[in-house]
């Protein structure tokens, strides 16, 4: 019969005979050198957009409106003088710009006419060129003929103006 103590010891220097027949770590071969990359082709420049009225920035300002006075200016940006204003004065809106004759109007529904008299244009409330404004795809413009031109944002407190109006 086996002692206890050589059941031991033969089991530990198996143990140990297990433990040292672990592999050998390869040294790792050295990366290979990055190969060049030949450049991407430039990618062609974008066409040039036209100068439409929806290619241009909109005039940098943000709309105001005023409860008391039924109305909605458009105020740019470091100014307190507004480039438009829409008033509600009995059953028509006051467009009152420094716009000056013949005026295109400009929206995402088509081109329509005003004609500023004395610094505005007055339409009914129902007028449908209202609602062509407030409805824009975010823009409208207001063109001379002689070069002058706003391109104004659309936003909510136009239809306010409007709504109140009617």
């Amino acid at each position: 019969m086996m002692s206890k103590g050589f059941r031991y010891g033969a089991a530990g220097a198996l143990m140990l005979v297990v433990a040292g027949c672990t592999a050998i770590p390869k040294p790792e071969a050295p990366p290979p050198a990055p190969r060049p990359v030949a450049p991407s082709p430039t990618p062609a420049p974008l066409p040039t957009p036209t100068s439409g009225w929806e290619d241009r920035a909109v005039d940098a300002g943000a709309w105001r409106y005023d409860a008391g006075n039924r109305t909605a200016s458009f105020v740019p940006t470091g100014s307190s003088n507004p480039l438009l204003s829409l008033t509600c004065s009995g059953d028509g809106i006051r467009m009152t710009s420094a716009l000056s004759g013949n005026v295109s109007l400009r929206t995402s529904a088509g081109t329509d006419q005003l004609r500023f008299d004395g610094g505005g244009a007055t339409m009914g409330n129902r007028d449908p060129r209202l609602d062509r404004i407030a409805f824009s795809r975010g823009r409208f413009a207001l063109e001379t003929p002689g070069g002058g031109a706003l391109t104004l944002p659309v936003q909510s407190e136009i239809g306010r103006v409007i709504e109140d109006c009617r």
